[in-house]
């Protein structure tokens, strides 16, 4: 299957999906520091409600600017 988050959640969702993780990537090239974006933060998409949600992991010291920028990411392409 060739994108298995269209498939799931429809063309939709798996644009903007394709979208963030651009902005994301870029975030991530213009960031001079330590950036793990597999441990930073969670998305989980409620198909029922209609909603995608962005939770930091509270345990680790996010740099604030970088959390804003994906902050800011996250609500242009998903709200």
């Amino acid at each position: 299957m060739e994108n298995i988050s269209e498939f799931l959640y429809g063309k939709d969702y798996s644009d903007k999906l394709d979208k963030f993780n651009k902005e994301i990537n870029q975030i991530h090239a213009e960031y001079n520091g330590e950036f793990d974006t597999s441990g930073y933060f969670i998305m989980q998409t409620h198909n029922q409600k209609g909603e995608v949600k962005l939770d930091f992991d509270k345990n680790k010291n996010i740099p604030i600017e970088l959390k804003e920028n994906v902050l800011k990411v996250f609500k242009e392409i998903w709200k």
